[in-house]
């Protein structure tokens, strides 16, 4: 036995193909009421189910068309929608002829149920109309109400109408909700970025005062600085020959403390600068400052032995004056700690990490342990002691900061013994 079902949907012609053949029924496929009909004329089926929503003919034009055809018109029409579900739909849909009119989703075994009761009835009525037709004396033939174009055009528009309403509604009703949410996404990304610009005025003024704090320090402590140096010298000069060896060690050690207390000043001085002034980009040849800063090395202390590799044609879009400190700083910082190493090499170049252009300082100096690598981008920490190495531990702090203004960043890889290497990003 051969059903006919019609959707425009492909998932639903699925379901219902399995429902049906799972009981054994044939079934044949339509995408819309022409298509339909075509396929019922040329081998009718026992019984059709259709969808009400559908391109080129609907299933209310569908089921008129049907019923206005003699060879389809006894066989049983099921709507099976999920759109038209008022009762003046159900209403329309019986008018026209319909036998059944479902609204989906329906469990299995009702709509299977369904389908059995409409072809009982069908074959039911079938057999009565064969009896007539068979009786000797003629009877006029019942009257068939029929729903006129005009009047199945009105109802017709009647619904679809109403369904664009109810459409048009829930379109409307989202567009309310989406207006809704809009304006409460636009009124958070406002107090949003209230809150942004308010944490970039207190960063803003936190920092003016900071860089307040720090002149005004090193201000302030180079005064009596100043005086500690000029009494320790006048006491040098002036009590020579009756101090102690002991009391000129003592003098010379505040001299040293005194040198290293003018350090830490200049040091904070510079750092602070290096939060200021505008950047100037142009194109800047690093391979070039790197040899102008290998050789003022070399020039400082003549009798070291270093091999110093420095890649030709880097040239990079960015700051000169930056540029230069993290240059001066980094070699300086691998000249330095190859102090102690035979056949000591600083390496400079560039490579490529993800697509980008990786800058990098190599030395096989002292290394240090990784553990403490967060301590060596921060101003006056040392993973060294300053009898080995000297500094006040402002160099890599510097180059840091230079790097954050031009939009980069700096991470080192190392060993114990075995070097360092310096990548950075600008």
């Amino acid at each position: 036995m051969n059903i006919l079902i019609v959707d425009d949907k492909l998932e639903n012609l699925y379901l219902l193909r399995v429902l049906l053949g799972s009981k054994g029924y044939d079934v044949t496929e339509a995408t819309n009421g022409k298509e339909a009909l075509e396929r019922a004329r040329e081998t009718p089926p026992a019984l059709i189910i259709s969808d009400i929503l559908m391109p080129v003919m609907d299933g209310f034009a569908l089921c008129r068309a049907w019923k206005a055809d003699a060879r389809l018109a006894s066989i049983p029409f099921i709507f099976y929608t999920a759109t038209y579900t008022e009762p003046k739909d159900k209403e329309f849909a019986l008018s026209l002829g319909a036998d059944r009119f479902l609204v989906k989703p329906q469990e299995g075994s009702v709509l299977l149920g369904e389908v059995e009761s409409a072809l009982l009835a069908g074959e039911l009525a079938g057999k009565q109309a064969g009896n007539r037709s068979n009786h000797v004396t003629a009877t006029l033939p019942e009257e068939k109400t029929e729903v006129s174009e005009q009047d199945f055009y009105r109802q017709y528009n009647a619904r679809l109408v109403n369904k664009l309403e109810d459409k048009l509604e829930e379109i409307a009703q989202k567009n309310r909700t989406l207006a809704a949410r809009e304006q409460s996404l636009c009124e958070a990304n406002a107090r949003l970025e209230e809150r942004v610009a308010q944490r970039t005025r207190e960063l803003e003024a936190a920092n003016e005062e900071l860089e307040a704090f720090n002149y005004s320090v090193s201000h302030d402590l180079r005064a009596p600085l100043r005086r500690v140096e000029g009494f320790s010298q006048a006491l040098r000069e002036e009590c020579t020959g009756q101090l102690s060896e002991q009391g000129q060690d003592h003098l010379q050690r505040i001299g040293r403390a005194v040198g290293h207390m003018s350090e830490l000043i200049d040091g904070m001085l510079e750092l602070s600068r290096l939060n200021h002034g505008e950047l100037l980009r142009e194109i800047v040849s690093l391979s070039a400052m790197a040899e102008a800063v290998s050789a003022k090395l070399r020039e400082a202390e003549p009798a070291r032995e270093v091999s110093i590799g420095i890649q030709s044609n880097i040239v990079v879009t960015g700051d000169r004056r930056l540029l230069g400190i993290i240059l001066d700083n980094l070699l300086g910082n691998a000249w330095k700690f190859t102090a102690n190493t035979a056949q000591a090499r600083i390496e400079f170049g560039v490579t490529e990490r993800d697509g980008k252009s990786v800058y990098y300082v190599a030395d096989n100096g002292a290394g240090f342990d990784m553990a403490y690598a967060g301590k060596l981008f921060k101003a006056f920490q040392r993973l060294h002691f300053a009898q080995e190495f000297p500094g006040i531990g402002i160099g890599l702090a510097s180059v840091a900061r230079c790097i954050r203004r031009l939009g980069g960043r700096v991470w080192v890889e190392s060993e114990p013994e075995k070097g360092a290497t310096f990548y950075f990003t600008c």
